[in-house]
């Protein structure tokens, strides 16, 4: 399976610095990959712009916790890791963060996700901003289910499978809407507006378990 362009992007143009990679994207769309999978791929709905933003690579302090081989993304934190930005988070993480920034308009953000078992009580999915919190939607690992913010169930059963996920966020409606397998798994509304953006990975919230680990293939970005 070809790595797309995430993945040449990760390994062909990067600055290394405590705790996050950056990365740019001059290289990436030459790196596109297009493979029997990538002509699988396709947004929900019509009337999409596949982009390539920059991305941003954050870690806890001094750690490891991220790596890529053949296109799949590993992430994994561990509870007893250090913030990954003291005073300003709930804990540890290990996350991409999309440069996809906006404010107006729909974004799609489309991946592959696999959760191993017993990682529960982390983020695995965000959409960045609000006025008076930091998310406008959070995807969470729970005991064998994704739930939004560790509540209502969005899907299940989760653990040790690959799982195509599809987030679609309207601004002008404010309805952030979650297809599992192209199959609509729920509508919710945002926190207001604000400039918005995605992540993807492992952040740690309240009561984590001891270990978490999520791995991520096949990223597409869209806007309209």
């Amino acid at each position: 399976m070809g790595i797309g362009w995430f993945g040449r992007a990760l390994e062909h143009v990067g600055v290394t610095f405590t705790g996050v990679l950056l990365v740019g994207t001059a290289m990436a769309p030459a790196g596109i990959a297009k493979t029997a999978s990538d002509a699988t791929m396709a947004p929900i709905g019509s009337g999409w712009t596949e982009f390539f933003p920059k991305t941003q690579l954050d870690q806890p302090p001094g750690k490891t916790r991220h790596t890529l081989s053949n296109g799949e993304h590993h992430f994994w934190v561990l509870s007893t890791d250090p913030s990954t930005y003291p005073g300003r988070d709930s804990g540890p993480r290990s996350e991409m963060r999309f440069f996809n920034d906006y404010t107006s308009g729909q974004a799609q953000f489309q991946a592959d996700i696999k959760v191993a078992a017993g990682c529960s009580r982390a983020s695995i999915m965000q959409i960045f901003g609000a006025p008076d919190r930091a998310t406008a939607f959070m995807a969470w690992a729970m005991p064998n289910r994704l739930s939004y913010y560790g509540d209502s169930t969005i899907y299940s059963p989760l653990y040790d499978k690959y799982l195509r996920l599809n987030v679609i966020h309207d601004t002008a409606s404010r309805d952030i809407s979650v297809y599992v397998n192209g199959v609509a798994h729920g509508t919710f509304q945002d926190h207001g507006s604000a400039n918005h953006y995605f992540k993807v990975g492992v952040y740690h919230q309240k009561d984590m378990s001891s270990r978490c680990d999520v791995y991520v293939k096949n990223i597409h970005i869209y806007k309209k």
